[in-house]
């Protein structure tokens, strides 16, 4: 097998970065990346095992053992940036390997958030807290992938596993994808704004921020408090944060010279 790949052959573009991501996760996953680097493991099982390891920590939290699911969560960070680094320094990159990755997040954050109502009791706070970093996470993708240019096709699936994973994805996300697009370009056009102006780097950033590594970290330090319903409170904050962030953001497409 060829040599272990550098740091930057298994990165994605991205017109914003997640600083935690960079800063620390990203190169903790290059070096999962390279232990593997000349093993059978794939992508998809690093899915696999960062997706055991979050409902691991999901068991945690239900139990109270805070500090274990602090830790299993950061684990799960490292594991998520270095699938998609081997994916792509080893040209594995495929759709079953997205849909399985996107789906397997949605069932962990599903049983953490089970696990915060069993702690917390509070099931309106854990209910809202899924729906938001939900969206949060959905509004991060798409938009990352409008101001990058990309056009959301896609090939078709192949027979078998990966259109399965394609069907639930369709079922699951593909509503929000193609809902968050067609707002984004329907205000974008209303509003005659450029693609730097809609998309400035400042508003993606905000987005990039509250991604899932963000997420697990402010979990991470809640829990390790034995405080976890900070983070539902963490999650609440941020649901009045988005009317200001898009309000300052029309604004500025409004002020710009066309």
């Amino acid at each position: 097998m060829a040599e272990a790949p550098r740091l930057a052959d298994g990165l994605k573009p991205r017109p914003a970065e997640e600083v935690l991501n960079r800063l620390v996760f990203r190169p903790l996953g290059h070096g999962v990346v390279r232990l593997v680097w000349r093993t059978p493991v794939r992508p998809e099982h690093l899915v696999l095992a960062h997706g055991l390891l979050g409902l691991l920590a999901a068991g945690a939290i239900a139990s109270g053992r805070d500090l274990t699911a602090a830790l299993l969560l950061q684990l799960v960070t490292v594991l998520d940036n270095a699938d998609g680094q081997l994916a792509r320094a080893r040209r594995q990159v495929s759709l079953l390997g997205r849909f399985l990755d996107s789906e397997v997040d949605l069932l962990v954050h599903a049983a953490l958030f089970g696990a915060l109502y069993l702690r917390t009791g509070d099931a309106v706070g854990a209910f809202m807290g899924f729906a938001v970093l939900t969206l949060v996470l959905s509004l991060d993708f798409n938009l990352a992938a409008l101001a990058a240019g990309e056009s959301g096709s896609e090939p078709a699936p192949r027979p078998g596993l990966e259109t399965a994973l394609a069907r639930v994805y369709a079922a699951v996300f593909g509503w929000q994808d193609r809902a968050i697009r067609a707002v984004e370009r329907a205000l974008q056009g209303r509003l005659g704004a450029g693609d730097a102006d809609w998309w400035p780097r400042p508003f993606l950033a905000f987005f990039a921020n509250l991604g899932r590594t963000t997420q697990f970290v402010v979990l991470g330090l809640a829990l390790a408090l034995g405080r976890p319903e900070v983070y539902l409170g963490f999650l609440q904050l941020t649901v009045l944060a988005l009317p200001l962030v898009y309000a300052v953001r029309i604004w500025h497409a409004i002020r710009s010279p066309r």
